[in-house]
């Protein structure tokens, strides 16, 4: 895996986006009309705290606005750290370090961690070929 390295000049290096549901809270019963509940995802607050030392962190939702509260007490509440509901819309970056940012927006990053992501190897058939499978389609069918 290639990570950016820190780049003083570039503000998109100095951050990593985490994807909340399923990347750091477990959600054993399902969507729940949106309810925050569950465990941390073993190791995930550890791991929070070790990149929060070394980069900022801002956590990722599709959750409607309404729930980033929620989202931002639970982080809170589990990491001990102090968490920010992002409330800005010209938002492109997040820099500051011990402390997380709640947002829905896609912020430069020098990483993103998620349970849904794939990876883009500059090869699209491989690509296309992955996310069809990964989406339940299968083999794409020939011309």
């Amino acid at each position: 895996m290639t990570v950016v390295p820190l780049d003083p000049a570039s503000p998109a290096s100095h951050a990593v986006g985490l994807d909340f549901d399923q990347t750091l809270v477990a959600h054993d019963d399902g969507w729940q009309d949106g309810r925050i509940y569950g465990k941390p995802i073993p190791g995930a607050i550890e791991a929070v705290h070790a990149l929060v030392e070394v980069r900022a962190v801002f956590v990722v939702t599709a959750r409607p606005r309404r729930f980033h509260p929620a989202v931002a007490q639970w982080l809170g509440q589990h990491t001990g750290l102090d968490t920010l509901v992002d409330v800005d819309p010209d938002r492109a970056y997040w820099l500051e370090r011990r402390r997380l940012l709640v947002t829905n927006k896609k912020l430069g990053a020098a990483l993103y961690v998620d349970d849904r992501a794939l990876r883009f190897e500059g090869d699209w058939t491989t690509t296309l070929a992955q996310a069809r499978h990964a989406i339940g389609l299968g083999a794409q069918p020939r011309c």
